[in-house]
């Protein structure tokens, strides 16, 4: 049997390209108009006054956990830096990449492209390749995965309200899934990415991107959860796939941040004479778990490369 030709895979991948943007397309148009309808029904009034409402208290609860979430997700960077590149990047460059990317990719969209572009800007003042990079970013990409399926398997287990009954079937075969998975990682193994093989994790260094994850969905889910008034608020069992479900459909779309594909998914959960309390929590949301991490990451950023090049010398200054 001959081998697939480049011309072929290239038709392909053309193809799904272009199936990509036209979902992105129904996807967002889709939200505009499920966000006309609800905004239409709203008074701005309630909204302000809802906002004005919102526990202190809460707020900094949202705050503390967004750090907790950002935190989480620059620990998978320094543990594949570790893994691709343990003499070059330290510790503390790592971390910097992994919250920079994160931070202005999750506010500007495109996560790929934009964290991709952030991450060789900075691991590449510590003399990593295009080839080193790309490991180190498939293997924090792997983290964030895990982190989606163990929360969502925890999810499920407490058989939220969405789940109407299977919720604990499928996330036993999702924990099986994982449980498959660390197994299968405890021999040594690779995954060859066009030009470029990939190192993956041993089964322990699995499980803690697993551990690693679920504490970061969390505390991301939580930031939000704290934003909603208690009286609306439902089981927090019951808000995890409505939220991962938003995020997930937001990254789909490839709107920056997800903006209105989340919002619209997490409106349309709640009751019409709920949504302006909903709105002024997603509002709030998005200063504290968006802007906030989006200006220091361009401030520090922006000392990071004024830093590097009034020192030359040291490259990982």
């Amino acid at each position: 049997m001959s081998a697939p030709s480049p011309l072929a895979d290239s038709g392909a991948r053309r193809w799904l390209r272009g199936l990509s943007w036209v979902a992105s397309a129904l996807l967002l148009a889709l939200a505009a108009w499920l966000l006309h309808r609800y905004l239409g029904a709203m008074r701005w009034r309630d909204v302000a006054m809802a906002l004005a409402q919102l526990p202190r208290a809460h707020v900094a609860g949202a705050v503390a956990a967004t750090a907790i979430s950002f935190a989480m997700l620059a620990t998978f960077d320094v543990l594949a830096a570790r893994r691709v590149a343990p003499a070059r990047a330290s510790t503390g460059l790592a971390a910097f990449a992994g919250f920079a990317a994160h931070a202005l990719s999750n506010t500007l969209g495109f996560h790929a492209v934009t964290g991709g572009a952030v991450r060789y800007r900075i691991y590449a003042t510590a003399g990593l390749g295009a080839g080193d990079i790309a490991r180190v970013v498939a293997l924090a990409t792997l983290g964030v995965g895990l982190g989606y399926a163990v929360l969502g398997a925890a999810g499920l287990l407490m058989e939220p309200a969405i789940a109407v009954g299977w919720g604990r079937t499928a996330g036993v075969v999702i924990v099986l899934l994982l449980a498959g998975l660390a197994g299968w990682l405890g021999r040594p193994r690779s995954l060859r990415v066009g030009r470029w093989t990939i190192a993956l994790p041993g089964s322990g260094a699995a499980l803690l991107q697993m551990l690693i994850g679920g504490v970061e969905m969390s505390a991301a889910i939580g930031a939000m959860y704290l934003l909603l008034p208690p009286e609306i608020a439902p089981p927090f069992a019951d808000f995890v796939p409505v939220y991962l479900a938003a995020l997930l459909a937001g990254i789909v779309s490839h709107a920056p941040g997800g903006l209105g594909v989340f919002e619209a998914i997490l409106l349309g959960a709640f009751p019409a004479q709920a949504r302006a309390d909903v709105l002024a929590g997603l509002l709030c949301y998005r200063l504290v778990y968006n802007l906030l991490p989006f200006v220091v990451a361009a401030l520090s950023l922006g000392a990071f490369e004024a830093r590097r090049r009034g020192a030359p010398s040291t490259p990982q200054a």
